[in-house]
C-alpha cells in the first residue's frame, strides 16, 4: 500500500531579517524532502512526498514524519526563522492533500475520513463548488455516488480523473523534483548597495537557498563562489568575485556564512552592486559522515567550532600571511625537515588528501595510511634557532653538569647546513664550508631533561682541524 505525505510550512522571522516569501519557502521545504524520498513534488500551495518505498528505511512512518519535521524546523532555526509546519498522510496524493487543507480551516481534522472531506479540498472541484453545493454534493463521497457519465456531461472530465486518483485507480502522475548537479543562483537586491559589508544580507539569503539544495543532495560544500554585479554606469569590470574554500565539507552554513562576511568585510566596491549570484564549485557526499555519527540530525552532531573553522576564520579576518602552520618536507637536514606555509592552505591539503584516501576506499583500492611511514630516527620537539656551542669535559659535552648518554649516535652527512639555499650555492660554486659528519645522541641532564646534542667534524677540513665540536640543537618534551 502507498503512502503520502502532504506539507505546508510557513514561517516568521526576526525582526531586520530578510522576509522568506511563499514560493521560495515550499522550495526549501521540497529541497529538504528529497533527502528523505526521490518523489517529492509541489502541487499548489503544498509539497507532496511519496514515502512508501522509504518506510523501512527510516523505521516507519511516524519516524520518518518526525524526522522530517525535525529538518524542517533545524533548517529554518539556524536562518533565524520560526517554522509552522502543517502535515497530513494518506495512501493517495489526492487524500493527503485534501486532509491538509481541511485541518488547515478546521484544526484537528487531520485524520478525517476520505469520504467525508469537503468539495473544496480537491482542487478539480473549487471552480464547480456552487453547482455542486446546489444539488447536495458537499463531499467526496456524495460526488461518487453520481453517474459517471453525467458527472462527465457537466463537470469535465478533470473532476472524475482527480476522484480517480484520490481513490487509487489511477496512478498519480508528477513533474517529480530533480535538483541540479551545480547549485546557481541570482538575487535582485532591492537597492543599490555601495559597501562590501552590505552585500551580506543578500548573499545570506542565497546561502539558505544553498543549504536546503545541499540537504536535497546529502551532499556539503567545499568551495563556493559568490559574484556581485556592478553598476554598467561607471568606467569599472562589470562583476567582482570572491571564491571560499573549507577544509571539511559544511551542510550547516554557519560557518560558511561566518567566512562570507569576513570576506565581504574587506571588500571595496568600484561602484553600487545591484544583484549577486552564487555558484557551488565544489561539493562531497555526505552519506559516510551521517553513517559515523549514528544520526541523520544536525543537533547530534559535534557541538561547537572545530579547530580547522578557528583557523579558516581567523585567516580570513587577518590575512593568510598572519597565520601559519608548518608541514614535514622531504629533508634529510634537522633545519629544512619543516617548513611554514599559511594554515589555511595546510588544512586543506590535509583535507584533500583525506578524500582521495576516503575515494580509493569506496572502490576497494588499497593505500598506505600517513602514519604508516615512519622513522627509526628520534627527532625532538623543539629545535633551537641556532645551534648552542657546548663545553665538554674531555670528550663529553657538558650543559648544566654532567651529561649522561641516553641513544645514538645516528649520523647525518650534508654540507652548508646552516643555509636553507646550500645545494644552489654548491652549484654556483660560492660554497663557502667544507663538507660535515653530524653524529646526534640523545642526553639526559642532572634536571631530567632531554637533550638532543652532536658532535661535529670538517670532512674538507685539514686533518690537524678535525677535531669535534659539541652543539646542543634541540629538546624532547
Amino acid at each position: 500500500m502507498r503512502c503520502w505525505i502532504a506539507l505546508h510550512t510557513s514561517i516568521t522571522t526576526e525582526p531586520g531579517q530578510a522576509v522568506w516569501d511563499e514560493a521560495t519557502v515550499q522550495q526549501a521545504v521540497a529541497s529538504i524532502a528529497l533527502g528523505l524520498s526521490p518523489q517529492v513534488a509541489q502541487v499548489d500551495e503544498a509539497v507532496l512526498v511519496d514515502v512508501t518505498g522509504s518506510l523501512r528505511l527510516f523505521g516507519g512512518l511516524a519516524r520518518l514524519m518526525q524526522l522530517l519535521e525535525q529538518r524542517i524546523t533545524l533548517f529554518f532555526e539556524s536562518n533565524r526563522a520560526l517554522a509552522l509546519i502543517e502535515r497530513a498522510q494518506g495512501a493517495t496524493s489526492l487524500i493527503a492533500l485534501g486532509r491538509l487543507r481541511h485541518a488547515a480551516s478546521q484544526p484537528g481534522q487531520a485524520r478525517t475520513r476520505v469520504a467525508a472531506l469537503p468539495m473544496d479540498t480537491l482542487s478539480a472541484a473549487r471552480s464547480h463548488l456552487g453547482v455542486l453545493e446546489r444539488i447536495g454534493c458537499r463531499n467526496w463521497d456524495d460526488v461518487l455516488r453520481l453517474p459517471r457519465d453525467g458527472v462527465a456531461r457537466r463537470f469535465g472530465a478533470e473532476l472524475l480523473e482527480a476522484l480517480d486518483r484520490a481513490r487509487g485507480s489511477v496512478p498519480d502522475s508528477y513533474d517529480w523534483l530533480v535538483l541540479p548537479e551545480h547549485f546557481e543562483e541570482k538575487l535582485e537586491l532591492n537597492a543599490l548597495v555601495t559597501h562590501g559589508p552590505a552585500l551580506m544580507a543578500g548573499a545570506g539569503r542565497l546561502l539558505a537557498h544553498l543549504q536546503a539544495w545541499l540537504l536535497g543532495r546529502q551532499s556539503g560544500i567545499c568551495a563556493l563562489k559568490l559574484v556581485w554585479h556592478l553598476d554598467r554606469r561607471r568606467d569599472v569590470p562589470p562583476t567582482g568575485e570572491m571564491e571560499v574554500r573549507t577544509a571539511q565539507p559544511a551542510q550547516d552554513l554557519r560557518h560558511v556564512t561566518r567566512l562570507v562576511a569576513e570576506h565581504l568585510a574587506q571588500q571595496k566596491l568600484p561602484a553600487p552592486v545591484h544583484s549577486l549570484s552564487l555558484y557551488s564549485l565544489v561539493t562531497e557526499k555526505l552519506a559516510d559522515a551521517a553513517a559515523a555519527t549514528g544520526s541523520l540530525l544536525m543537533e547530534e552532531r559535534r557541538q561547537g567550532d572545530s579547530a580547522v573553522e578557528l583557523i579558516e576564520r581567523l585567516s580570513a579576518r587577518l590575512g593568510d600571511a598572519q597565520v601559519q602552520a608548518w608541514q614535514p618536507a622531504a629533508d634529510h637536514r634537522p633545519e629544512q625537515m619543516q617548513r611554514w606555509v599559511n594554515a589555511r592552505s595546510a588544512i586543506q591539503s590535509i583535507a584533500g588528501g583525506a578524500r582521495a584516501i576516503r575515494a580509493k576506499d569506496q572502490k576497494g583500492l588499497k593505500h598506505q595510511a600517513a602514519g604508516e611511514t615512519c622513522t627509526e630516527a628520534l627527532y625532538p620537539t623543539w629545535l633551537l634557532p641556532e645551534p648552542l656551542r657546548l663545553a665538554t669535559s674531555g670528550n663529553s659535552p657538558v650543559w648544566q653538569g654532567k651529561l649522561v648518554r641516553l641513544v645514538g649516535p645516528q649520523r647525518l652527512e650534508a654540507a652548508e647546513w646552516l643555509r636553507a639555499d646550500g645545494d644552489a650555492a654548491r652549484s654556483a660554486g660560492v660554497c663557502d664550508k667544507p663538507w660535515a659528519l653530524r653524529d646526534y645522541f640523545v642526553y639526559r641532564s642532572r634536571q631530567g631533561d632531554l637533550l638532543w646534542i652532536y658532535s661535529e667534524r670538517l670532512v674538507a677540513a685539514p686533518q690537524s682541524a678535525q677535531q669535534r665540536a659539541w652543539y646542543l640543537h634541540g629538546f624532547f618534551a
